[in-house]
């Protein structure tokens, strides 16, 4: 099956430059203009999208309008979102509402394939043929190789982002690890940036690896510092 990727853009010279390139590259794109028929699109069911490539300046509901609306409705593809207003504030206001990453215009083509590559979870396997060891976080096991996470035997998907936070925080497991730790590391931000990308990052990531995300036993919260992850109940 064609790995699926939605262009959500309204300049068409651009829309048609970016679609031709991800067409070469063997990926299959859809195109639309305006962000209420990229919700509709995104939130019906069958033939799943892979990825979305969202512009924040769109007609009608804004790029950040349709990241809130998919993480409201649990959706969880992975966004990349493209934006013309390169300010911190519109970027931290991006990742706090859920995009796994951004990219201001004018970018780099290059830099724009490797980012969608990377959150498309398509990471090269070693020449030696041994990817990253897989580890355990909670109830799951992460295949880093693979970006995946299986529970009971049934695998599901892993973003760049999710991915990166638990190696970080498996890394250094059983030490609480500050939230300007984690921006640094996993976001490439500065550790005194205001935003709460990361404990929204956590959340999802509770959904995923507890069995009662409500009274998480694993990725535990340090009040006022940041989280910490632990091998065992905690209970």
């Amino acid at each position: 099956m064609d790995t699926r990727i939605l262009l959500v853009e309204d300049e068409r010279h651009l829309a048609r430059g970016l679609r031709f390139n991800f067409e070469s590259e063997g990926f299959a794109v859809e195109h639309v203009e305006r962000g209420e028929d990229a919700l509709e699109r995104l939130l019906q069911e069958g033939s799943p999208i892979d990825l979305v490539v969202l512009d924040v300046m769109l007609p009608g509901i804004s790029g950040f309008d349709v990241v809130r609306s998919l993480r409201d409705a649990e959706r969880t593809v992975p966004i990349l979102l493209l934006t013309a207003r390169g300010t911190e504030q519109d970027v931290v206001l991006g990742l706090d509402l859920g995009a796994d990453d951004y990219l201001t215009k004018p970018f780099s083509l290059p830099v724009l394939m490797a980012r969608a590559r990377t959150l498309l979870r398509r990471a090269p396997p070693r020449s030696d043929g041994f990817g990253p060891a897989s580890f355990s976080a909670g109830d799951v096991v992460v295949h880093p190789a693979t970006f995946e996470l299986e529970r009971a035997g049934v695998r599901g998907p892993l973003t760049a982002k999710e991915l990166g936070l638990l190696q970080m925080l498996h890394a250094r497991r059983g030490t609480a690890v500050s939230r300007g730790d984690l921006l640094q590391e996993v976001w490439d931000l500065h550790p005194e940036t205001n935003t709460r990308v990361v404990d929204t990052f956590v959340r999802r990531l509770r959904k995923l690896i507890e069995p009662d995300p409500g009274n998480p036993r694993y990725l535990l919260s340090v009040r006022s510092y940041g989280y910490r992850l632990v091998e065992k109940d905690s209970s």
